[in-house]
């Protein structure tokens, strides 16, 4: 009888939990981007429109890095 060792995720949902890191790790960012935007006064359309930068600026880094990291293990 042979014992394998620990399986491996299958790709789709290894991305699916990527994907929900990263859409939640951007989240807390713009976030965070908002509050202290709102803190020094800005309006709060001025708030929602950094916090939205934020979240894209981060979400295309994580992907960026997630693609890296791909393509470097093949």
């Amino acid at each position: 009888m042979t014992t394998s060792g620990p399986s491996r995720p299958s790709s789709s949902s290894a991305w699916a939990l990527w994907l929900l890191i990263i859409v939640l790790f951007s989240t807390l960012i713009a976030a965070c981007v908002a509050a202290l935007k709102y803190v020094t006064g800005t309006g709060v359309a001025d708030a929602i429109l950094f916090a939205g930068a934020a979240f894209g600026a981060t979400a295309g880094l994580c992907f960026a890095g997630v693609g890296a990291v791909t393509a470097l293990r093949d």
